[in-house]
């Protein structure tokens, strides 16, 4: 094994543990672990074995390993760009959500100090009289 590929396998190794870890989602934690695991196990796979991914290349129909790679690493940018849309959605619909409470609150507020303004106001008025 070369110092290059030693190199690649700890990289993408530490990148792996590094979303792991720095982004856990709520329900899917378990899942994202073993998507890592899997890629980390194929990725140093292909590494290892650089012509067993032209093997699986020509298995699919594609003349090089670097080809399928190239494909299977469009198909994830792509997949990729969906989640992330539809997480930024998510996280504009919550704050569309907190600001309407904010402005119910704000609006409720201000009644009640309207209403406590009144209601001084006429007891003042009563207590002169």
């Amino acid at each position: 094994m070369s110092i290059f590929q030693f190199l690649l396998i700890a990289g993408i190794i530490g990148a792996a543990a590094y979303a792991v870890k720095v982004l856990p989602g709520e329900r899917s934690l378990a899942l994202k672990r073993i998507f890592a695991l899997l890629f980390v196990l194929a990725a140093v796979f292909a590494i290892i074995f650089p012509g067993m991914l032209t093997s699986v290349a020509h298995f699919f129909g594609i003349g090089r390993g670097t080809d399928l790679l190239l494909y299977v690493f469009i198909v994830m940018v792509l997949v990729f760009a969906v989640a992330t849309v539809r997480a930024k959605a998510r996280s504009d619909a919550r704050v569309t959500d907190l600001a309407r409470a904010v402005a119910l609150m704000e609006a409720r507020l201000t009644e009640q100090l309207t209403t406590c303004d009144q209601k001084s106001a006429t007891q003042a008025d009563g207590d002169n009289k």
